[in-house]
């Protein structure tokens, strides 16, 4: 996101950007904390999760270069509403949050790009939510792997049952279920918590349609 600044707006955060790794796994903000911070990943997914109770999460939606962690503090929101977490490991740089909302401020590129990721979101966890209740687990988990390799920089990510029943919002078993009959196709090896890709384009054709969409909707903001 921030390579879309003009080089007055870059000039003026520069000096306010902290280069941080994203660690696997790692929270970056807790649900009802402060947002201190706004981070804008170089590479590695953020996921944001709906925490439901002390033992239950469900994915609404991720980011990776193309967009940001923080976007509430922009719409007059002071706190996270939702957990976020490392999904995939990489680099970020971090702004703190009054620095951030004073560029925003001036108006302009920097602007106009929080308010076009803003709506990205939105359309995201809208069609995200759609596809969760409507569509069998074995398309969500392709839709899933694909968004997921989109902005990640390897054919290889962590993962564990547990945590993918918390990004699909199923049951660990269904999990299991959806990824042996993907892997049987050779389209993914699963192992040790470890999934590899091995087939892009059988994959697009294995997930359902909502993986189209969304990917449609950031085309115009995202250089993959």
């Amino acid at each position: 996101m921030l390579a879309r600044l003009t080089s007055a707006e870059y000039s003026r955060l520069e000096p306010s950007l902290e280069p941080i790794p994203l660690i696997f796994n790692s929270v970056v903000y807790e649900a009802d904390a402060p947002i201190d911070y706004v981070y804008f990943p170089e590479s590695g997914v953020l996921s944001m999760l709906a925490v439901i109770d002390a033992d239950q999460r469900i994915e609404v939606g991720l980011t990776g270069r193309e967009g940001l962690a923080g976007m509430p503090l922009f719409l007059g929101v002071a706190n996270s509403s939702n957990q976020i977490i490392v999904q995939a490991a990489g680099t970020a740089v971090r702004i703190k949050a009054a620095a951030a909302l004073s560029e925003f401020e001036h108006g302009g590129t920097f602007h106009d790009a929080i308010l076009l990721f803003t709506h990205q979101l939105f359309l995201q966890v809208s069609q995200t939510t759609s596809c969760n209740r409507y569509h069998p687990v074995e398309k969500r988990l392709a839709r899933w792997l694909l968004l997921m390799h989109d902005r990640s920089a390897s054919d290889s990510m962590q993962l564990t049952q547990s945590f993918l029943s918390w990004m699909l919002g199923v049951r660990n078993q269904a999990v299991s279920v959806a990824a042996i009959n993907l892997q049987s196709a050779g389209l993914i090896e699963y192992s040790r918590g470890t999934i590899n890709i091995l087939d892009r384009r059988k994959l697009e054709t294995a997930a359902c349609d909502c993986y189209h969409v969304i990917r449609a909707q950031t085309d115009a903001s995202f250089d993959y």
